[in-house]
């Protein structure tokens, strides 16, 4: 999507900046808002009072301050508890850092939080009456004021940010109307994005998940699922191939320890054989940096044991498994030459094909459970070679040892692409995120048509919870009313009616349009505000129905005074249109609905033949065994008679993967 320029700009006298809306005023920071740098220390002192903590972290790791985050306990004076209370509008910024590209990071603060507090190694920015919160907190978020601070952070080992560096940020102000649009408009983009973004690291997790379930069935029950299977004697193994024997690993291969190389006489000169630390084993592999150091080898030194070759398998003794799994890797030829030191093993086979096959073994999460009840060590835990060497494991003739690991190379390989995909495309995501809050702020776009601003600023979770809860409370009494059909609806709340605040993020799913993300914010929601409660009586995957609580119709009057009296009308009638419909029949009128959006988003027409085709052909291979070209007709011809009808305007659907 583009948007337009404004019509007449002018200097802003910062180069960096450029040029900005002729309307718009260039100034200092200190003139918008009251910048202000918290002395509440996380010590609890006696006779202060009791306080929750907002600390550094809690900034740093959050766009926004809300009271579900963990709070520290601490305690202030009277004054401080006054100066550093956190109310609505508020912008928390760090002003202290280990780096100058990473300070200034910020967190909004959008209701009061009674009884919560600034830290220290913060600074607070109240806004004026003529600056609003929300675009105050984008603008640190722009690459421009970022660029500002990196160069105004002062510090060696640590870096922080003055008073004057911050009350003279250069800051283009918008009349307050207009701040509060480009803050509408941001908070719905950078929503939609951040949805995707989470959608592709959820991918990545399944990818990941995938990939350690094909390396489990591989090396436990092998690549025939007709060969005859035997009990394996050990619980995690479960049946074996019965051609297959189960043996402790020390039967298989040698368990080398490292070496204890003097750190003192550690050389840095890369013409002599690295030494393998366990600072150089990761999840991932083997990384050779600048903490890489090597060792002058002498005649007759008597360390050729340690001497590392091709194939061997080394793993990382202390702190064995990380966040990303097992620190274990296979030496290459790339790698050499090299040499083994200390708190680092290496398990040498007879043949190829069993290194790489015991690699694959200790992935499993067996090797852990083996570990865990004699792994020492509290903050660095340690396992030893013994334990390495007692692990039992299946063991397969040599050539399906080769055929195995082939196997897994190949579908590792495969997931491998799939999540380097995934993760480019949360780079390109977060780049084109940082580009929009950017040029936004500075008026290289003028977003006031596309804003939509409310009637009053609103939270998407809040936006959310109220359209949820008027869907419940007026459909649960519908028999055909459950999760999916409460999904179509939702998706032509925002698609139909145009309440663009809900910011959806829809799959291509074979019910038709979904968020799961959308509908469980909206069940959160419509518990909170009108204590309607989810059963599923059959668990996770069963039919889902709605209980509603006491405080029906209490949200009413909130939601039609945010929606205003057309869109309020718009979503009555989509509710009442649905009343009738069953589960199918909603997701033929949902599905065909998204299809024909999509179209209409490309530009030119769409016939019923081509929505038609693109909902048997281009959303999901179920649509074919569930729906006839033939009845399709007839719901397009209800969407017409009903005025549900798309310009092309609503969101668009995704397949939601990178692999269909």
């Amino acid at each position: 999507m583009s948007f337009p320029a404004y019509t007449s700009y002018q200097d802003s006298g910062l180069e960096w900046l450029g040029e900005v809306p002729s309307h718009w005023a260039v100034t200092r920071l200190k003139r918008a808002c009251s910048i202000f740098a918290s002395n509440v220390d996380k010590k609890s002192v006696e006779g202060q009072d009791a306080v929750r903590l907002c600390n550094y972290t809690d900034v740093y790791y959050n766009d926004l301050i809300g009271a579900e985050l963990p709070f520290m306990d601490a305690t202030a004076t009277s004054d401080q508890i006054e100066r550093f209370s956190l109310i609505e509008g508020d912008t928390i910024i760090t002003k202290d850092s280990e780096s100058p590209d990473d300070i200034a990071r910020s967190a909004y603060v959008p209701t009061t939080l009674p009884g919560v507090i600034c830290g220290y190694h913060l600074s607070m920015v109240r806004p004026f009456p003529t600056a609003h919160g929300p675009f105050i907190k984008r603008y640190f978020d722009s690459t421009h004021a970022r660029a500002y601070f990196h160069t105004n952070a002062n510090g060696l080992t640590r870096v922080g940010l003055g008073q004057y560096a911050l009350d003279n940020a250069p800051i283009a102000l918008p009349p307050l109307t207009e701040q509060v649009a480009i803050a509408a408009f941001l908070d719905r983009e950078t929503s939609k994005i951040d949805a995707l973004i989470e959608e592709q690291r959820s991918l990545i997790a399944l990818l990941k998940e995938k990939r350690q379930a094909v390396i489990s069935h591989a090396v436990t029950k092998g690549l025939d699922p007709h060969a005859p299977m035997k009990d394996s004697g050990i619980d995690w193994l479960g049946e074996v191939p019965s051609h297959w024997t189960v043996a402790p690993l020390k039967r298989t291969a040698a368990v080398l320890a490292g070496y204890a190389f003097a750190a003192n006489a550690f050389s840095h000169d890369d013409a002599n054989p690295r030494l393998l630390r366990g600072i150089n084993l990761s999840a991932s592999g083997i990384r050779w940096n600048e903490d890489t150091v090597y060792w002058e080898r002498s005649e007759g030194d008597g360390l050729s044991a340690w001497e590392l070759r091709v194939g061997d398998v080394v793993l990382g003794m202390d702190r064995p498994w990380i966040g990303d799994g097992l620190r274990v890797a296979e030496i290459t030829e790339k790698d050499l030459p090299c040499m083994l030191l200390q708190r680092v093993a290496a398990i040498r086979a007879d043949c190829t094909s069993a290194q790489r096959f015991i690699i694959h073994c200790l992935q499993h999460e067996a090797f852990f459970h083996h570990c865990a009840p004699e792994m020492t060590g509290v903050s660095v835990p340690h396992i030893s070679g013994g334990q390495i060497e007692e692990f039992r494991m299946p063991i397969p003739p040599a050539e399906e040892m080769d055929a195995i690991a082939a196997h897994i190379d190949t579908r590792s390989n495969e997931f491998a692409a799939l999540i380097i995909a995934a993760q480019s495309a949360i780079e390109l995501l977060g780049e084109r995120r940082a580009a929009l809050i950017s040029a936004a702020v500075t008026g290289k776009i003028d977003v006031r048509g596309s804003a939509k601003v409310l009637p009053f600023p609103i939270e998407r979770v809040r936006a959310r919870a109220l359209v949820g809860t008027e869907i419940i409370e007026r459909s649960a009494g519908q028999p055909t009313f459950g999760r999916v059909k409460f999904q179509k609806v939702a998706f032509l709340a925002e698609g139909h009616v145009g309440i663009s605040e809900l910011a959806g993020c829809y799959t291509r799913a074979a019910a038709g349009p979904l968020d799961g993300a959308l509908i469980e914010d909206m069940e959160r929601g419509a518990h909170n505000i009108a204590g309607i409660a989810v059963d599923q009586a059959g668990g996770t995957g069963t039919t889902v129905s709605y209980r509603l609580g006491q405080q029906r119709g209490a949200h009413r009057q909130e939601l039609a005074d945010w929606l205003g009296p057309d869109r309020t009308a718009k979503l009555d009638k989509l509710i009442a249109d649905f009343a009738p419909l069953n589960t199918k029949q909603a997701e033929a009128v949902a599905t065909l609905y998204g299809v024909w959006n999509d179209l209409l988003s490309h530009g030119g027409a769409a016939s019923d033949d081509e929505i038609i085709t693109g909902f048997l052909k281009d959303w999901h291979p179920e649509k074919r065994e569930k729906f006839r070209a033939g009845e399709l007709p007839e719901w397009l011809g209800w969407m017409r008679r009903h005025g549900i009808v798309p310009t092309g305007t609503g969101p668009k659907t995704t397949t939601g993967r990178l692999f269909v």
